[in-house]
């Protein structure tokens, strides 16, 4: 999870709350499957998808080149929305707090359905 709050200004004016879950290998599309219907079924307002990466990505990257490819990345917008993420703009004033609840919500709705089900 990176980046949950994070996305277009527009986005955060309309009340959006998005969550973009990425995979890059096709082992990670079934991960990122299982954790769109958990968010669905399990959190109200969290509007959701999946993208797969050309290429591994910087968080969710270093365990797929380690030989775990069904791995997967939570971000608040995919390509990146907020022009300001990790350069001088960027303040914790322009990150969604109830946008990243959200997500991380979904996130433990996937890991609690996954440990059910093992």
């Amino acid at each position: 999870m990176d980046g949950l709050g994070v996305k277009a200004a527009a986005e955060t004016a309309a009340g959006k709350k998005t969550n973009v879950i990425l995979y890059t290998a096709p082992e990670g599309k079934r991960l990122a499957e299982l954790m769109l219907a958990a968010g669905a079924r399990y959190v109200a307002g969290l509007q959701q998808r999946i993208a797969q990466r050309p290429s591994p990505g910087d968080d969710d990257g270093s365990f797929v080149r380690a030989g775990f490819p069904a791995a997967v990345l939570n971000i608040g917008s995919w390509p990146y929305g907020d022009p300001n993420y990790h350069t001088e703009g960027d303040s914790p004033q322009r990150c969604d707090v109830q946008n990243a609840a959200l997500a991380v919500q979904a996130t433990l709705a996937a890991v609690l359905t996954l440990d059910k089900d093992r």
